[in-house]
Parts: C-alpha cells; structure tokens; sequence
C-alpha cells in the first residue's frame, strides 16, 4: 500500500481465535481501498492463526502481527497494533467485535467541515455470540443520527469528576470503538513518561482520560458504527458473573510481570481489580491523577454511586452482597470513611429476564429469541436495513452538546 488509509482498525487478539477468523472475514470483505486492517495474534499456539492468516496476507490493506516467543500483556498488545499502523485515523476494537469501515468515509466528510477535530465518538450496538443454553437478551438500537461537536469542558467533567456515571462513565471518546486521529495519538505518546501509546493495563481507560485530557476537539455520532460482541470467553460476559470474572482476573494478572493491585500508588487507595469494572475505572483514574500530577477532587460522591450501580446489576442476591460487603469494607478504609455514606446499594428483586422487543423511548428494542444471525458483522448488517445510511447521515456543527447517550 502507497497510499496513507485514511483509517487503521486494529483488532488485537488472544486465544480467541474461532471468533477473530470471523472478524478478519467480515472486514476483510469491504471493497474500501483507504482502510488499514491489523490484525495481532498473541495466542498460546500461534500456528493456528499463522496458517489462518496467511492467504489473506495478498491483500495489501492487511497487516499481520504473529505472536511472540512469549505472551504480551494486554498492554503491550495494544502497544504492538498501534505501533503497525500507517492510517491518519486509528481504531482499536476486539476480536469479538464488529466495525463498519465505512466509517472511513464519514471520517473525510467530517474533517471537512472541522479540519481540527481529533476525535470521533459514535453509539454502539451489543451483541452476544450464540452459545448452548443463551438466555434471550434485548438489543437497543439507537435511531437517532445527528453528528456533532461535543464541549472538551463537559467531557472533562464526566471523566473526571464522574458527571453522569453509571456503572461505567459517561464520557465516551477512547481508541475503543471510536476513532483518534494520528497526530493525537502521537501527541499522547510524547506526553507520557515512557513513550508509548498506552501505558496501564486497563488499556481503554488509559486511552480515554489521556485522549480528554489532550484533545481539541471531539464529534459524536448518535448513530451506531460499530457493535461490541460479547463471546462466552469475553470479560464482557463476565461482567455480571463473580466467579466467572475472578478467573480471568487471575488469567490477567499472571500475563503482567507487576500486577494492578500491587502497585504502590494504590497504598492510599483501597480498591482492587477484583471489586468489579467501577474499581478497575477507578484505579486507572487515580493512577492517571497520581502519575501526571492532575487533581480530579470532587469525584468521589459519584464513584460512589457508580460502584453502588455495579453492585445492583448482579443478578442474584448472593453476588449483590459479596460485591457490596467488598466495596463497603473498600469505603471505610477509604480518606477515613468520608465517602462510606454515599455508598448506598440496593438490592432490586427482579423476574427472569425476558426478551422485549419494540420501540421505548426513541430507541428499538430487538429480542434475540429467535435471532439468526450468527456473528456481530451479520448482525450488523441485519440492523443496518433500518438504520439512515452513513453517506446520508448529516453533520450538524452550529450546535455543541453532549449527547445523553454518550458512553465508554
């Protein structure tokens, strides 16, 4: 390839592969001739996606990354995909994950209208792998398409004082299911202390707060571009699974020479990776305040709420109340208490969960019942019979906003 793409998509993988070869099929079928496609083994048994990979390597969009002589930490695989790439717009999704590289495109109709913007943030669609035993789950599909600008003050405001938190924040803006151009990415390297892209081991968080902190200006798509899968191996399907979770967060820690917990910038921080997804944003978050001397005080009483929020979503009693005793235990030791007060979970009983498919609030729910399609890009092509087509999509700079919607 000659030309610079206009988009690098950077898919990096590990042990996973039956769900990677379906994503290197998907995108590898675009006819767009300004993508980049890298796709990084970092499998236990690198021959199968060696000899998967290889008559694909004809196609000069195609970059291939085999594993190493040992296992990359996560960190460090990211590191390796953004290091192949050539592309002035760079993405990063999973190996279970779905993008439409006609993204590319809208990148090109939006740098003509703002030339300076650094960063593009789009709604997702969800996706569960099929598996023996799957429980029915309602899809949301967001039907509303404007583009706009969205103010660097307010996305400060939920990455760091956690404005509009749930379980996760509310700011969206990451490498993650998004799109960063090059010239940020590279200014993010030169900032940091160790000359690289991304530098803690919850990788999209790191990306997240240095790309707020160090970007000019943000754009946001309602509609969605990309749809984030989650396979029975996924830590998204563990999210609301203790013990699944706690497995792969040993798995985790073995592949980092100096696990998360035990760095000494958390002796003032009780919380630990295994209190859930709220801590592990949480640890990122100090661990970036701490680092690069930023003061992000006045945060805590969302945290709080936040970590309340993942401890509601659990879905049985007994999960609600390992997690929340945890967390409690986690407050009190916390700046003294102060914030133990707002930690205020409460356990919901709830009915088996049940498929609703229909409109509500603007947005489409559709039920996976009797689904059929098998992966996330034919999902995504399912759906996108009835959503407005990106090359009709209008971009609309007068007004600056933050969408409702906007999420990590």
């Amino acid at each position: 390839m000659t030309h610079v793409p206009t988009l690098s998509i950077c898919v990096p993988s590990r042990n996973r592969q039956v769900y990677f070869q379906a994503v290197i099929r998907a995108l590898t079928s675009s006819l767009r001739s300004d993508i980049e496609l890298v796709f990084v083994d970092n499998s236990d048994d690198p021959s199968v996606m060696d000899a998967f990979i290889a008559p694909f390597l004809a196609d000069p969009r195609v970059k291939y990354v085999p594993s190493g002589a040992t296992v990359r930490p996560m960190v460090d695989n990211w590191e390796a995909a953004l290091e192949a790439t050539t592309g002035r717009w760079i993405s990063v999704i999973g190996d279970d994950d779905h993008i439409d590289p006609d993204v590319a495109a809208l990148l090109v109709r939006i740098e003509t209208e703002m030339p300076d913007v650094e960063a593009l943030d789009w709604a997702r669609l969800f996706f569960t792998w099929p598996y023996p035993g799957k429980p029915p789950h309602s899809n949301v599909v967001q039907l509303l398409t404007e583009i706009h600008e969205a103010p660097k003050d307010q996305l400060k405001q939920r990455a760091f004082r956690w404005d509009h938190a749930r379980e996760v924040l509310g700011c969206g803006f990451g490498i993650y299911h998004g799109a960063v151009s090059r010239s940020l990415m590279e200014r993010i390297k030169t900032l940091s202390k160790t000359n690289r892209y991304f530098e803690h081991p919850i990788v999209d968080y790191d990306n997240i707060f240095k790309l707020i902190m160090h970007g000019k200006r943000f754009v946001h798509c309602r509609r969605p571009l990309s749809v984030m899968g989650a396979c029975p191996l996924s830590n998204t399907a563990s999210v609301n699974d203790l013990k699944d979770a706690r497995k792969k967060l040993e798995a985790f820690h073995k592949e980092h020479k100096n696990p998360i917990d035990d760095w000494e910038c958390y002796r003032d921080f009780p919380f630990r990776a295994h209190h859930g997804v709220a801590a592990c944003i949480g640890m990122t978050h100090h661990w970036f305040a701490k680092e690069y001397g930023h003061d992000f005080s006045g945060f805590e009483k969302n945290f709080a709420r936040s970590c309340a929020i993942q401890c509601e979503g659990y879905p049985t009693r007994e999960e609600f109340e390992v997690s929340s005793a945890a967390y409690r235990d986690a407050f009190a030791k916390w700046q003294g208490g102060r914030f133990a007060r707002h930690f205020k979970p409460v356990w919901k009983d709830r009915e088996a969960p049940q498929a609703f498919g229909g409109l509500l609030e603007g947005k489409l729910y559709l039920s996976d019942a009797n689904e059929t399609a098998a992966t996330p890009a034919e999902y995504y092509d399912m759906v996108g019979g009835i959503m407005l087509p990106i090359a009709d999509l209008k971009i609309d700079f007068e007004n600056v906003r933050v969408a409702p919607g906007v999420a990590a």
